[in-house]
């Protein structure tokens, strides 16, 4: 299965309907999970680096959180759970891989 792989710095905006990244894709969470799901995508915390895997169509989006330089760890982690948490709050889930 071929898939996208984009970096959680691409993002310009996120609303209870998707992620916006700056080249104008998107990724709708309604068109990633089945009819009586929630779940949009799979996390890994623990990979190198951290992502999350959604199930856009006919490929996958992968959004890396690959930011380098001093405290990258950190500030990966940090952005890595504030997207968990806004898909949380937008009323999906994600499956955890870590």
């Amino acid at each position: 299965m071929k898939g996208l792989v984009k970096s959680y710095t691409d993002i310009v905006s996120l609303d209870n309907e998707g992620i916006t990244f700056s080249s104008g894709e998107k990724i709708l969470f309604a068109e990633c999970c089945a009819e009586d799901e929630k779940c949009v995508a799979e996390r890994d915390i623990c990979a190198e680096p951290p992502y999350f895997d959604f199930y856009t169509g006919d490929r996958h989006t992968k959004i890396l959180f690959n930011r380098k330089g001093l405290l990258s760890d950190t500030v990966n982690k940090r952005e890595f759970a504030k997207l968990q948490r806004f898909i949380d709050e937008a009323g999906y889930k994600t499956f955890d891989l870590s």
